[in-house]
């Protein structure tokens, strides 16, 4: 990160130059600005900070004390303006680091899949060949293997993982059931340690229905089975997709209606708010279920998820599952809203990625002024299965 000027009248301009490159601040890496910033989000003006970095090729260390933002009271700043200089680099060449899985997602770029971390710029590669849906569990990613009716393949790995498909205890409405895993459809998203898989399940010759089934991929179990039965309206729900939370302890399983030949009717999602014990229920009772179709993106943070709808011009608004309330973040204008393709939360609830055609940026929610470009001339897919795109 290059200091491209040093604000006249901070501490800094007593100790850093224009030119100097920025390595680390209190020893944590600032390969971005974004990075910096939440390094310094919590820190008070006069407090100092050790910077190390090079200036002119050799190395130097400095304690700045941080400066004030003029109208801005306690708000403390470096005191400098930077640059982020970013080198293409091939496949090959990227860095296998271990990175926050929480913020990081998969993406797929030209066929590869990589797990990017928006924050810290960071693209970590993953073997195998993308396939679709999928979903991320840890550092791994899975899907449900062709052809094999209780087997899920690892992306990258070699044969099929063969699921045990029970039984296990269903708490239904008449008393305890056995029900066994009898098919699995799609890998929809994941909680705690466990993959969420839209498929069927049976409680004897005859009687089957949709269920969300939730896998251990370790230990190649089912750990519970949730039938999903009807909507109010009479109509069958199915699972289609899932959000996990940012913490991973809870899952919002969408589900949509079908009518008796088969095809989706709601307008609106019901949903299954889930933790990892299996526990939760359908639209649960006083939470607003309003969830529409096409515009939910993930969860904004732990209690909260963004959508993005379409009154006259796209309109991000969040989501809170506490209060069920409504709150608009961003309208854009019209010129705004050229080739905007989607919104995406990181999940730190500060942070959206802005997908457009051929172009993705970083948008920091509180201070818009910090947008930073993450590719330009990208062919963007969604990946299914994944809340995200």
């Amino acid at each position: 990160m290059r200091v491209l000027d040093v604000l006249d009248g901070t501490a800094a301009s007593e100790a850093l130059r224009p030119g100097d490159i920025l390595t680390t601040v209190d020893g944590i890496a600032v390969s971005t600005r974004e990075i910096l910033l939440r390094v310094l989000e919590d820190r008070h003006v006069g407090e100092e900070v050790a910077v190390e970095g090079t200036r002119g090729g050799v190395m130097f260390r400095a304690s700045v004390p941080l400066s004030s933002v003029p109208g801005e009271a306690g708000r403390a700043i470096l005191g400098v303006i930077t640059e982020t200089r970013l080198e293409a680099v091939p496949p090959t060449g990227l860095s296998d680091a271990v990175i926050d899985d929480r913020l990081a997602r998969p993406v797929i770029v030209d066929d590869r899949i990589y797990r990017y971390g928006p924050l810290g710029a960071v693209w970590t590669p993953y073997a195998g060949v993308p396939t679709e849906p999928m979903a991320e569990l840890g550092s791994d990613i899975y899907a449900v293997a062709a052809g094999e009716p209780l087997s899920l393949v690892r992306v990258g790995g070699e044969e099929p993982i063969a699921i045990d498909p029970g039984p296990v205890v269903f708490e239904s409405s008449v008393g305890p059931l056995e029900v066994v895993a009898s098919g699995f459809d799609e890998v929809v998203g994941s909680v705690g340690g466990l993959l969420l898989i839209a498929g069927l399940a049976a409680a004897g010759p005859g009687d089957t229905a949709l269920a969300v089934l939730a896998v251990d991929p370790v230990t190649a179990s089912v750990e519970w089975i949730r039938p999903l039965g009807l909507s109010d309206a009479g109509n069958q729900l199915s699972a289609v997709d899932a959000y996990r939370s940012p913490s991973g302890d809870r899952a919002l399983v969408a589900l949509v209606e079908h009518d008796a030949a088969g095809s989706a009717q709601s307008e609106l999602f019901s949903y299954y708010l889930v933790d990892e014990k299996g526990e939760g229920t359908v639209g649960p009772s006083g939470v607003d279920q309003f969830f529409p179709t096409a515009g939910v993106t993930g969860w904004y943070d732990d209690d909260s998820l963004i959508y993005v709808v379409d009154v006259e011009v796209p309109q991000i608004a969040r989501w809170s599952l506490g209060t069920g309330e409504h709150t608009l973040l961003k309208a854009y204008s019209a010129e705004e809203a050229f080739n905007l393709r989607t919104v995406l939360p990181v999940g730190d609830g500060e942070h959206v990625v802005e997908v457009r055609d051929r172009e993705v940026s970083l948008i920091d929610v509180n201070r818009p002024e910090f947008t930073r470009l993450i590719s330009r001339g990208c062919r963007h897919k969604s990946i299914g299965g994944m809340g995200s795109g």
